[in-house]
């Protein structure tokens, strides 16, 4: 097992660096300091092997988010900050999501990500709904809908524009947005000091 993470380690690493198409076998087995054979016996193929990566990524993602918080959307503040620090430290959840924008061989793993995320938020925004904590029109689907491809544009455009650093404040507004948009009056200001005290911003 420590073998088999090694490699993935190294094939996210370079994922990451030149993306799917550009990534050499050869490549991964020296990064890894292991013989071509080695990583074949784990991961007979470059697709296998983004797959394995993918397959991580999602694992360090979905474990992120937490069950026992009191506070539904509390939860969901705090998975976010878990993910945002996973995607500027962690090279298999930085590849992960690469790989989901190229698609191609691996789109349906991707797409069933994507799904299985969203299902587990609008999970947790229905809970949020139940117990009162938001006030709004919008169904628990139709939040989790948008709130995955919202937070996904905004730490795409925190690497584009800044290589993540500015990742916290950029999510933190978004939390802003979402709770001023959503949020109960009861819960409003104890929910604006959970984003403020997660991402060290003010409220």
């Amino acid at each position: 097992m420590e073998r088999r993470e090694q490699i993935l380690v190294a094939a996210a690493e370079e994922f990451d660096r030149v993306g799917y198409a550009a990534t050499a076998v050869a490549a991964v087995a020296r990064r890894a300091g292991v013989a071509p054979a080695s990583l074949h016996f784990h991961f007979p193929t470059k697709l296998a092997l983004a797959l394995g990566v993918i397959d991580e990524q999602n694992a360090r993602t979905f474990a992120v988010v937490s069950h026992t918080d009191a506070s539904p959307l509390a939860a969901l503040i705090g998975a976010s900050k878990g993910i945002a620090d996973l995607l500027r430290t962690d090279p298999i959840v930085r590849a992960g999501i690469r790989l989901s924008l190229e698609r191609g061989e691996f789109a349906g793993a991707t797409s069933s990500f994507y799904e299985q995320w969203i299902g587990g938020i609008v999970d947790v925004f229905r809970l949020a709904l139940g117990s009162g904590e938001l006030r709004t029109d919008l169904t628990a689907e139709e939040l989790g809908g948008s709130v995955v491809p919202y937070f996904t544009g905004v730490q795409l455009v925190a690497e584009v524009r800044s290589g993540r650093v500015d990742l916290d404040p950029a999510v933190a507004v978004m939390w802003r947005v979402v709770v001023h948009a959503t949020a109960a009056p009861a819960h409003r200001e104890r929910l604006l000091r959970v984003v403020a005290d997660t991402f060290g911003t003010a409220h």
